[in-house]
């Protein structure tokens, strides 16, 4: 074979090109994918590379396992929009404007992944966008759930082979969301009306600081009513899999939640809650029967039982802990011990009970 001249190609294979011109990547990989009207080979443009050699290897592995090459240049934008007509316009499930609409400005703060091809896109790209602190942390939650069924829907489709969604992170403490924690008043009110419907579920909610996300989807096996505690928890490292001992003063209304035998922990009208916003609808209105003009959040739940804890003077750890704080000795992978288990149920039953409320 002639001095610099690169062997043929078997048919089919596919070949590389050098292109005229200064160019910073002149070698393009073509291959044939599809016959014309005419029964000639039409190529795709597989890519363009800076070396011959990486351009041949690059070939070779297409070669090895073949793909769409549509696919491999879908960006951002064309999957989201493939995903949000498969998810919201062809999906059995009807999902409230709202919800859309969350989903619609959640893509909005992802303008620089836009135009990137998918294929492309790796943790850190996904990470930068995570780091913006000045998101607020609900609009990172719903940046992140985008992020997590993009890519599922990029696996199952054969868009991408990994899921880089799975390492990108809410580094983001979550109670930056502006909250009003219920008034002592309000919390004698709630115990004195406690019989009502969902009642004792903010009860649950204000003695235990869970996020509606965590309580939730709560398993019946995270609740251990032998060892009256409560293992869950999401976001960061220090959120996840913690424990929280049960106050005293609500074992009874747990105990009977689990009694009625529903996946989670709440029930309605003989089905499991479980959609964050079937529950708040449950939440206002068990405050309405209740009395309580406030319009208060579950999360203010959480908030008023951060309250509880400092005024009651628990320890500084203890709380980080049962709030799934990061503090600075914190190590990310935590192992409660009964000594640990110990001191966090101290600190809960500091909080006083309704009769001295």
């Amino acid at each position: 074979m002639p001095r610099g001249k690169a062997m043929r190609n078997p048919n089919g294979y596919g070949t590389v090109v050098k292109l005229s011109g200064n160019r910073r990547r002149p070698y393009e990989v073509r291959v044939n994918t599809r016959m014309d009207e005419r029964n000639y080979p039409v190529y795709d443009v597989l890519g363009r590379f800076a070396e011959r050699t990486e351009a041949m290897i690059a070939l070779a592995k297409y070669n090895e396992d073949p793909y769409d090459l549509k696919l491999n240049n879908l960006t951002f934008e064309d999957v989201y929009k493939k995903w949000y007509e498969h998810k919201y316009e062809k999906g059995k499930k009807k999902y409230s404007e709202s919800t859309r609409q969350c989903t619609r400005s959640a893509f909005s703060k992802c303008a620089s992944l836009h135009k990137m091809k998918f294929k492309d896109i790796r943790t850190l790209h996904m990470q930068e966008i995570l780091d913006d602190y000045s998101l607020s942390h609900a609009y990172m939650e719903h940046i992140k759930s985008l992020f997590n069924q993009l890519y599922q829907y990029a696996l199952e489709y054969d868009i991408v082979q990994k899921d880089y969604s799975a390492f990108a992170k809410i580094t983001k403490e979550d109670d930056d969301t502006p909250g009003v924690p219920f008034s002592r008043e309000e919390l004698s009110t709630l115990w004195q009306h406690k019989d009502l419907p969902f009642v004792d579920s903010v009860l649950i909610f204000i003695y235990t600081g869970w996020r509606i996300s965590e309580l939730l989807p709560m398993k019946r096996e995270q609740i251990d009513l032998e060892a009256r505690t409560m293992t869950g928890g999401v976001k960061t490292a220090a959120g996840k899999n913690r424990i929280v001992p049960i106050h005293p003063a609500i074992y009874d209304m747990i105990a009977r939640h689990m009694a009625d035998g529903y996946p989670g922990l709440f029930g309605l009208d003989g089905k499991p809650v479980k959609s964050q916003g079937e529950y708040r609808r449950c939440f206002a209105q068990a405050l309405k029967d209740a009395g309580i003009q406030t319009a208060h959040t579950p999360h203010d739940c959480r908030h008023t039982f951060a309250t509880l804890l400092n005024n009651a003077g628990a320890n500084p750890v203890s709380v980080k802990r049962l709030m799934g704080h990061t503090s600075g000795n914190d190590v990310t992978e935590k192992v409660y011990t009964h000594k640990d288990i110990d001191e966090l149920r101290k600190a809960v039953e500091l909080i006083p009970a309704p009769d001295a409320t």
